[in-house]
């Protein structure tokens, strides 16, 4: 074979596989609803399915990824060729798994003699333990095999990206000392990615075209357990660990001892409530898995598994929905949000100088640019939500160190807004550039979520009322912020910014007829009339003049909007509704959070406690507890619980942080870090929960223990113990 047609490494040599992967095998048609078992640490994460496998040829995403390629497409196993039946899953820690399995009838060996306990760990790469436990009453041997395969598919791939031209997939090839398993792919841009299985405690009879074949011998009532060690590498670029001084113990401690030092950072929250107590557990997990790694720092993936990225956007509201409880992770977002600020004009990325991302990708296809996201800059709103991010985080710790560092980055994403209003006659409109860019680039950021009242789909440019709110609401902060840092004169120019938007916007976005807000002004500059949940996040702001808030937030609690299990995106009265859409008639739990904050900013607190509840009951019928990203907007009724959306991500950051943001609407605390002082302000509970007790709650440099107590309607709040010097002022 030719140069050209092999590839040298380490102890073997790779040729190219001509073969098609799938050729001979059944192709698994796509289900909707599949299930999915999901683990995740870092930038790796597994996808399997019910049975926590990789079926062959599978076009359902399961694998096991790393910064956005498939290192492994296909793994399963078998007992004398025979599927092993799984008995039961153990996920709750997110980065590990303990999976048992049983034997098939086969031959001699009746059914459900063996176990087979599988043991997963993710961290740094994919490590597993298998313990075979003999329940016959007479020795058992029998042939074990493990059917590996990889496609290395980049994940736009994945999710239906079809190529004309790939790059050169690998024979699956094995170590000189028959340990090894080794798969491997050249992509396009010439870098070489591989996955290595190494066997530990065992050597397997024969490897051959990716299956690894055991001979196994138990004596009666006797086991054995061998390890595996899966490592991904790219460009002959090892993982942080050396396999050879890591085994599966090991690297569950360190997993485990990753997450305690991360969550001891975090306030700790217990209330009278243990359902809730497990949703807010649930959440916080799900928070640190979705931690993601980039060449800069860490942000938050969106979710699992299709957007196991860094968003701007997502970072930035999960990170505001967690900053009281977690100033940290707003920290970490805010730095690698700012490390990836646009600092240049590109109509490819859509990146402009001050403009925050919205999604970075590391694969293939991102490194080739076929795809823009390297990183993608289409999002409307991602700016001002790091804007508003970046001055909370400050009111909250009073860190002027960052504060000093971080306000040119805040300058200059005021620049972008500024700029961007200018060219828009005073308001944020969005419009794709590049033909592989997002057609609408609101949270809403589906093609067909934007609409007329008689279901046409707006022209673009299109300005979605949030982001002209998220606009005012970044003046108005920075307003404050530069007033303490002593630029009076800026302070000024922002807050006449946010007075002369807010005048302009609650003439031109209100509907008179509706008595409502519309959801976005075409690129007529004429009122896209849909009635939606976008005009909810307007309350939080305040951008919204006081008797056009009550009358939104009137409308969002009638039930053309409300489900009864929370606010759909919307109206059932719009020609466009679908409660099985997306975005137009689903429901989303970080939208109901955003609206429920503000409806508390508005006063309107059984409003608030009714959203609340709805998702906390929506939560109560997950098996886990897991909000998921959305669920079909039909409405409730009686005992049946919400219908899942199919392929909803799961887990999802801002789901994640959902009940977080509820919980903060209810307490109502204001900090003031840089003036020593916090007020907690008419402190609300629902009736449901009746006791919250907060504890490292971080304010500066001082940290409060706060009880909360809800009785007869009326929530008092008490100081259980404080440090550091604070003021705190409580108006019950």
């Amino acid at each position: 074979m030719s140069e050209s047609q092999s590839v040298l490494t380490d102890d073997h040599q790779y040729e190219i596989d001509v073969r098609p992967l799938c050729q001979g095998l059944p192709f698994v048609l796509t289900d909707a609803a599949h299930p999915r078992l999901v683990l995740k640490h870092h930038g790796h994460f597994l996808v399997l399915d019910r049975s926590a496998f990789m079926p062959a040829c599978n076009n359902l995403g399961y694998g096991y990824y790393r910064n956005d390629t498939r290192y492994i497409s296909q793994f399963e196993m078998f007992i004398e060729g025979s599927p092993i039946s799984l008995l039961s899953t153990a996920i709750d820690e997110g980065y590990a798994a303990r999976l048992l399995y049983t034997n098939p009838q086969i031959g001699n060996l009746p059914q459900q003699k063996v176990t087979v306990l599988r043991e997963v760990v993710l961290h740094d790469m994919l490590f597993e333990r298998l313990t075979f436990e003999n329940f016959h009453n007479e020795p058992v041997e029998f042939d074990f095999a493990i059917s590996m395969q990889s496609d290395f598919a980049d994940m736009f791939e994945v999710r239906g990206l079809n190529l004309t031209t790939r790059g050169e997939r690998m024979m699956p090839a094995a170590s000189k000392s028959g340990h090894k398993l080794y798969l491997a792919y050249k992509g396009l841009d010439g870098i070489l990615m591989e996955t290595t299985v190494e066997f530990k405690d065992i050597v397997p009879d024969r490897i051959h075209d990716g299956e690894v074949h055991f001979r196994i011998k138990i004596p009666v009532r006797q086991s054995i357990t061998f390890e595996m060690r899966i490592a991904t590498r790219m460009d002959k670029k090892e993982v942080e660990h050396d396999p050879a001084e890591v085994d599966f113990e090991s690297a569950l401690m360190l997993a485990r001892q990753g997450y305690a030092d991360w969550a001891s950072k975090t306030c700790r929250i217990r209330t009278d409530n243990e359902l809730f107590d497990l949703s807010l557990k649930r959440g916080l997990r799900d928070l640190y898995i979705l931690r993601q790694a980039t060449p800069n720092g860490y942000g938050l993936a969106a979710g699992i598994p299709w957007y196991s990225a860094v968003f701007g956007r997502d970072s930035a509201i999960a990170a505001w929905q967690m900053l009281p409880f977690s100033p940290d992770l707003a920290r970490e977002c805010l730095q690698v949000l700012a490390a990836y600020q646009g600092v240049e004009t590109n109509d490819f990325t859509a990146e402009q100088p001050g403009r925050i991302m919205h999604e970075l990708r590391l694969g293939e296809l991102a490194r080739i640019k076929k795809i823009p996201h390297s990183p993608y800059f289409g999002t409307v709103d991602a700016t001002q939500l790091w804007v508003m991010l970046y001055c909370h985080y400050v009111h909250w710790t009073g860190d002027l160190d960052f504060a000093n560092k971080y306000w040119p980055n805040a300058q200059k994403a005021m620049q972008w807004l500024a700029s961007t209003a200018t060219a828009g006659n005073g308001y944020l409109y969005y419009r794709r550039i590049s033909e592989e860019g997002l057609e609408n680039q609101g949270w809403k950021d589906s093609g067909d979520s934007v609409m007329h009242k008689d279901g046409r789909l707006a022209n673009p440019p299109i300005a979605i009322c949030e982001a002209q709110a998220y606009y005012y609401m970044a003046a108005r902060e920075m307003a404050k912020l530069s007033a303490i840092l002593g630029n009076q004169e800026y302070a000024r120019e922002m807050d006449l910014t946010a007075d002369e938007l807010k005048a302009r916007f609650n003439k031109d976005y209100w509907m008179e007829e509706d008595q409502y807000l519309c959801i976005a002004l075409d690129g007529e500059a004429k009122q896209v009339g849909a009635l939606s949940s976008n005009p909810g996040h307007c309350l939080l702001t305040g951008i919204l003049d006081q008797p056009k808030a009550d009358m939104v937030a009137a409308r969002l609690m009638s039930p053309e909007l409300n489900t009864g299990w929370g606010i759909r995106t919307l109206s059932e009265q719009e020609r466009s509704y679908n409660p099985i859409s997306y975005h137009n008639g689903s429901v989303w739990p970080h939208d109901n959070a955003i609206i429920a904050e503000g409806l508390r900013k508005q006063g309107f607190i059984n409003e608030m406690h009714e959203v609340m509840k709805g998702m906390f009951e929506t939560a109560q019928c997950q098996t886990d507890f897991r909000l998921p990203e959305l669920f079909c907007g039909f409405q409730r009724t009686g005992s049946a619980p919400p219908i899942e959306y199919p392929v909803s991500c799961s887990p999802q950051a801002w789901a994640a942080g959902t009940m977080f943001q509820l919980l903060k609407a209810c307490l109502n605390i204001e900090p003031d870090a840089l003036k020593n002082q916090v007020r907690i302000v008419e402190p609300a509970l629902p009736d449901w929960l009746s006791n919250v007790v907060i504890r490292g709650l971080r304010i500066g440099n001082a940290t409060l223990d706060l009880s909360f107590q809800c009785s007869d309607g009326m929530t008092s709040c008490r100081i259980l113990k404080k440090t550091g010097t604070i003021k705190v002022i409580i108006e019950n």
